[in-house]
C-alpha cells in the first residue's frame, strides 16, 4: 500500500500493559476497518511479554522494540517519522476506542477544513466523564491553581477551573488550546510544520508543549464529543501517586520554564515550586498513612490501653494539664518509642502488619523493658501491676483487629480488601514444585495470600498460564517487576533455583517491604535465623536478607557515624597536620558502586595513616561504610544494588577459599550489629588482613 492510500497511522506507545493493549489494538482494528490505514505500535522494553504477543496476536501490526524506556515523547517521535498517513493519531495503550471514532473525527475534519487536531470524549472506566482529555495550555497561574489543588476544590470557576475546562458543558464541541495525548488526531500539514515531540518531556506535558506549539502555528485544536473512548488512566505509567505528582510537575515546571520564564514576573516561579511541593507534601503524608496505618492504630491503642490504666489506678480522677504532663505523657512517649523500635526489629511496621506473633513479641518487649525502667528510673515509677493489666488489653486489642481484617480479608472480592488485607506473592518456579505449591494454596482458604502471578526463570515463558496463575515476568526482570507493581511475598522453589541465585535476588531487589519465603527442596542449605511457616502441609522457610531490614541500617548508620567520629577525635593531630602540611597530594579516587564508577572518595596515596584519615571523613559523611563491599570491587564482581563499599568488610578477614561473590552474599544474609564488630575487630587485631583493611 503506497503513502498517498494511507488515510490514517495509529502510533501507541506501550510500557507493561500487554493485555491493555491487546484490547487497545481489537478496538482500534474494528474502528479501522473501513479506512486505509496502519498502526504503529513503540514498545519501551516491556518486561511483560508484550512483544511476543505483538507478533503472535498482530502480525500486521509494525513493530518497534526499543532495549530501553525512552520515554513518552522519543517513542512517539520514532513512529511518527516512518507513518505515512494523512491523519496521525496518537493514542495510549491503555485504550478502548469507539466503533465510530474515526468515522466521526473525519466527518469533522472534512466539515472544518481549518481544523488541525482534535480529540473525542474521554471516559473513565467506571463511565464517568474524563476532565483532563481537554484543558488550557498551563500559563504560571492556571498551573498554580492546578498543582494546589485549587481546581478541584473550585470546577465551576471560570478562574480556578480554567485548566480542565471542567466550567464547560462536556457534551458540546468547541476550540480548546490543549487536547490529551491519550488520544490526539493531527493532520500531518500541521505535523511537517511545527516538527516533532519535544524530547525533553520524558513523560507528562508533552501533549501539552506540542498543543502549544500548534497554537503558536496558527492551528486550531477543537474538542468533539460525537463519539468517545474509554481510558483506564495511568495503567500505562508506574502505579504510585507521589512519583505520578513528582514527575507530572517536573514536566510542569518545566514547560513553564520552556514558554514563560522570559515573559512572566519572576515570582510565578516561586509560586509554581511552592505548589508543586505543596501537593507532593500532601501526596507523600497520604502514603505514608496508608502505609503505616496498621502501626498508627497500634500506636493509638497502647497509649488508649496505658492512659486507661493509669487513669483507673488513679480513683478515676481527670488529671489536670500539669499533672498529665509529668505523669502521663513521659510513660506514654518511653513506652511509644519503645514499642516502635520493637515493631521495627521485628519487621511489623509494613512487612508482616497482620502477624499475630510478632505484635504478641513487640508487647511483650514494650512492656518488659517499661517494667524495668521503674527499677532505674524513680522518676518514673508507675504500678508494675497497670503495666502488666495494659500488656493484656493491649494483646487482646492489636490481635483482635488484626483477626478482624483476616476474617474481612477471606470476605473481601475487591481490589481494596486485597489491597489492605492478603499479601500480594509471585511465585518463582514453573517445575511440578511450583504447581503443587498453587494447587495447595488454593485448597487452603486461610492462607492470607493474594497469588499475583509467577517468575520464570526463561524470558520465553512469559504470558503463558500455570494452574491458571499468569506468568507475569522473568527473574531476570524481577527487580524492574516489583518498581511497577507492589508485591508484600515471593516464595522461591528450590528445585530449579540455586541458594546462590536466591541470596543474589534478594540482594538486588533491596526492598525492606518485601518477605522472602522458600518451600526447600533439600534441607542442606537451611542456614541460621531462619523460621519455618506451614501452609497446611506445605513448609515456608523464612529467609531474611538482613543488610536491607530498616533497623539494621539504622543501627548500621550509627555504628559508623559513632566509630568515625571518636576515632577522628583522637586523629586530629594527623588530620590537622595532613591539611597543612599534605593538602597537594590529597585526590580523588573514583570507586565501584553497584554497576557504575559513581563514588568519588578522598583518598590518600602514600601513607597509609592519612589515607585512612580522609577514609573516615568519608565514612561519617555516608559516602562509605566501616564494613562493606570492597574498595577495590571489580566491575564484573559489583551487586546491581546499593551495596555501600566500606574500609573493611568480609573478603579481608576470610580465610576461606570460597568465591569472594558467595562471601558477600553470606555477609548480607546475615549482616548484623555484632557481625560488623567482628569483622572490625579481626581487621584490626587479627594477623590475616590486606593493604586496604582498617589498618
Amino acid at each position: 500500500m503506497s503513502g498517498k492510500e494511507i488515510k490514517i497511522s495509529v502510533i501507541i506507545v506501550n510500557y507493561n500493559v500487554k493485555d491493555f493493549l491487546e484490547q487497545a489494538l481489537l478496538s482500534v482494528k474494528r474502528a479501522l476497518s473501513a479506512y486505509p490505514s496502519e498502526i504503529i505500535v513503540v514498545d519501551n522494553a516491556s518486561i511483560d511479554g508484550s512483544v511476543p504477543m505483538l507478533k503472535k496476536r498482530f502480525p500486521d501490526v509494525r513493530v518497534i522494540e526499543n532495549h530501553k524506556n525512552v520515554g513518552f515523547s522519543a517513542a512517539n517521535n520514532q513512529a511518527i517519522k516512518i507513518a505515512q498517513g494523512e491523519f496521525i493519531v496518537l493514542l495510549n495503550p491503555d485504550t478502548v476506542v469507539q466503533e465510530d471514532t474515526f468515522e466521526r473525527l473525519f466527518d469533522f475534519f472534512e466539515q472544518k477544513p481549518d481544523v488541525t487536531a482534535a480529540t473525542c470524549k474521554i471516559l473513565n472506566p467506571d463511565g464517568t466523564f474524563s476532565v483532563d482529555c481537554r484543558h488550557s495550555i498551563p500559563t504560571p497561574l492556571v498551573a498554580f491553581w492546578k498543582v494546589t489543588g485549587l481546581s478541584n476544590l473550585f470546577p465551576k470557576s471560570k478562574i480556578f477551573g480554567k485548566y480542565n475546562l471542567t466550567y464547560l458543558d462536556e457534551n458540546e464541541t468547541y476550540p480548546v488550546e490543549a487536547i490529551s495525548g491519550s488520544f490526539m488526531m493531527i493532520k500531518r500539514e500541521i505535523v511537517k510544520k511545527i516538527g516533532l515531540l519535544d524530547e525533553r518531556f520524558f513523560m507528562y506535558c508533552e501533549d501539552i508543549d506540542y498543543c502549544y506549539r500548534i497554537n503558536q502555528a496558527g492551528g486550531k485544536i477543537y474538542y468533539v464529543p460525537t463519539s468517545q473512548i474509554i481510558h483506564y488512566k495511568g495503567e500505562s505509567t508506574k502505579k504510585d501517586n507521589l512519583d505520578y505528582v513528582i514527575t507530572f510537575n517536573r514536566s510542569l515546571y518545566q514547560f513553564y520554564q520552556k514558554h514563560f520564564q522570559q515573559k512572566y514576573i519572576y515570582p510565578f516561579k516561586w509560586l509554581i515550586l511552592l505548589g508543586v511541593i505543596l501537593r507532593g507534601f500532601i501526596i507523600y503524608t497520604r502514603n505514608i498513612l496508608n502505609a503505616y496505618f496498621p502501626f498508627l492504630i497500634d500506636v493509638f491503642i497502647l497509649n488508649s490501653v496505658l492512659y486507661s490504666g493509669f487513669f483507673l489506678r488513679q480513683g478515676g480522677k481527670v488529671p489536670d494539664l500539669i499533672s498529665f504532663t509529668k505523669a502521663y505523657l513521659p510513660v506514654n512517649l518511653i513506652a511509644t518509642i519503645i514499642f516502635f523500635f520493637s515493631a521495627l526489629f521485628l519487621d511489623t511496621l509494613i512487612k508482616d502488619r497482620i502477624s499475630f506473633a510478632k505484635i504478641i513479641k513487640a508487647n511483650f518487649i514494650t512492656f518488659t523493658l517499661m517494667a524495668a525502667f521503674t527499677f532505674f528510673l524513680k522518676q518514673f515509677a508507675y504500678s508494675r501491676l497497670v503495666v502488666l493489666v495494659s500488656m493484656l488489653f493491649s494483646i487482646v486489642f492489636m490481635v483482635g483487629w488484626r483477626a478482624l481484617m483476616r476474617y474481612y480479608s477471606r470476605k473481601a472480592t475487591h481490589t481494596q480488601g486485597k489491597q489492605y488485607f492478603l499479601k500480594r506473592t509471585l511465585i518463582v518456579g514453573l517445575d511440578e514444585e511450583a504447581r503443587y505449591l498453587l494447587k495447595k494454596l488454593r485448597e487452603w482458604p486461610d492462607s492470607g495470600l493474594n497469588i499475583l502471578g509467577l517468575v520464570s526463570l526463561n524470558r520465553k515463558d512469559i504470558g503463558q498460564k500455570i494452574e491458571m496463575t499468569p506468568v507475569v515476568t522473568a527473574l531476570e526482570m524481577l527487580t524492574e517487576y516489583l518498581r511497577m507493581n507492589k508485591v508484600d511475598l515471593i516464595i522461591f522453589t528450590t528445585n530449579n533455583v540455586s541458594y546462590e541465585r536466591i541470596l543474589s535476588t534478594m540482594a538486588a531487589v533491596q526492598n525492606p517491604r518485601i518477605e522472602f519465603k522458600m518451600v526447600p527442596g533439600h534441607l542442606e542449605f537451611m542456614v541460621s535465623k531462619s523460621t519455618v511457616e506451614r501452609f497446611d502441609s506445605i513448609p515456608l522457610l523464612n529467609i531474611e536478607y538482613a543488610y536491607g531490614k530498616p533497623f539494621n541500617q539504622i543501627v548500621k548508620r550509627l555504628l559508623d557515624v559513632t566509630v568515625s567520629f571518636i576515632m577522628l577525635l583522637l586523629l586530629s593531630p594527623f588530620l590537622l597536620i595532613a591539611l597543612l602540611t599534605k593538602i597537594r597530594k590529597i585526590e580523588k579516587r573514583t570507586i565501584q558502586q553497584g554497576t557504575k564508577y559513581e563514588k568519588q572518595i578522598l583518598w590518600y596515596p602514600k601513607r597509609g595513616i592519612f589515607r585512612f584519615i580522609f577514609n573516615l571523613l568519608d565514612v561519617l559523611r555516608g559516602r562509605l561504610s566501616l564494613v562493606g563491599a570492597p574498595l577495590d570491587m571489580k566491575p564484573q564482581e559489583a551487586f546491581d544494588f546499593d551495596y555501600k563499599p566500606g574500609l573493611t568488610g568480609i573478603r579481608k578477614i576470610s580465610s576461606t577459599i570460597a568465591e569472594p561473590q558467595i562471601l558477600e552474599l553470606q555477609y548480607l544474609r546475615n549482616q548484623d550489629l555484632l557481625l560488623d564488630l567482628e569483622i572490625i575487630f579481626r581487621s584490626l587485631f587479627m594477623p590475616h588482613r590486606s593493604k586496604d583493611s582498617l589498618k
